[in-house]
């Protein structure tokens, strides 16, 4: 198979993969935090694995400077705490549209606070993509969700800036074993304090989501990136709110209104500019 096809084919898959995430966080019936660690829990020993094999012990270790991978994970900890507390509130597409405002976000602080090189076309991006936001939004109640949603997207772009600020340090795969474990670790005071039941369903849910969502949606990601460039990832990722729209419409019966259809679409856009530009 051609590499650059091989590359598109694993990228595809994994925002496949993750475009159903919400199906699980939903289908899994515990509460957001729960479900959070045990997605991580679960994952956590392949990309410990994977990180290993691509990076070395040496370079699992080597922990300076610390603060970035902590806050990183910190980050991701709490933009899928958010992100799945936002799907059990409100509907996918207004959860996922408002989600991606995220990458936006990363680039701007990106731009402010570590020197890099911006333009016009950034701003108009972020300008589009807060509409689109508000236009996803509109058709749901201004409620406890859509705040949610926003706390969400902007961890998630939290998590953009300092995983950013640790790649300078360390290597991806390394950055993202840090995160999943640190991860584990912040989510872990959920079990004592939220209620819930962990049935075999919950169990079974809570496996695929760390096995197949995380570690082999990153494993797709990351072997995509040896034959695609960055920027067409970049572009390819915003397909998650498509299949997310999509399979929430035949799972879950929301169908999406022509607001957040085009409130997806201005994000998704934003999303291109930026990273073309």
């Amino acid at each position: 198979m051609d590499k650059k096809k091989r590359g598109l084919l694993e990228m595809i898959g994994a925002t496949f993969i993750w475009g159903s995430t919400p199906l699980m966080g939903i289908f899994s019936s515990l509460p957001s935090g729960v479900f959070v660690f045990f997605r991580v829990l679960f994952a956590f020993p392949f990309i410990f694995y994977f990180a290993i094999r691509r990076a070395g012990i040496r370079e699992f270790f080597r922990l300076k400077p610390f603060w970035p991978l902590l806050l990183s994970g910190i980050a991701l900890g709490v933009n899928w705490i958010f992100f799945f507390w936002a799907v059990n509130t409100i509907d996918v597409a207004s959860a996922v549209s408002i989600y991606y405002l995220g990458p936006i976000i990363s680039m701007l602080l990106a731009i402010w606070f570590l020197k890099e090189k911006g333009g016009v076309f950034i701003y108009i991006s972020a300008v589009l993509a807060v509409i689109g936001a508000l236009l996803a939004a509109g058709g749901v109640k201004f409620s406890e969700g859509i705040i949610v949603a926003f706390l969400a997207a902007v961890s998630y772009g939290l998590l953009g800036f300092f995983s950013k600020i640790a790649t300078i340090h360390h290597r991806a795969v390394t950055v993202t074993a840090w995160q999943i474990l640190i991860s584990i670790l912040i989510t872990a005071p959920f079990l004592f304090l939220s209620e819930w039941n962990f049935t075999f369903r919950a169990f079974i849910v809570s496996m695929i989501a760390g096995v197949v969502h995380t570690a082999l949606a990153l494993f797709l990601w990351y072997d995509a990136l040896n034959y695609i460039k960055v920027s067409l990832a970049s572009i390819l990722q915003y397909l998650d709110i498509v299949f997310a729209m999509v399979l929430a419409w035949i799972f879950l019966g929301q169908v999406p209104e022509i607001n957040q259809i085009f409130g997806a679409f201005l994000i998704s856009a934003a999303g291109v500019l930026a990273a073309r530009s």
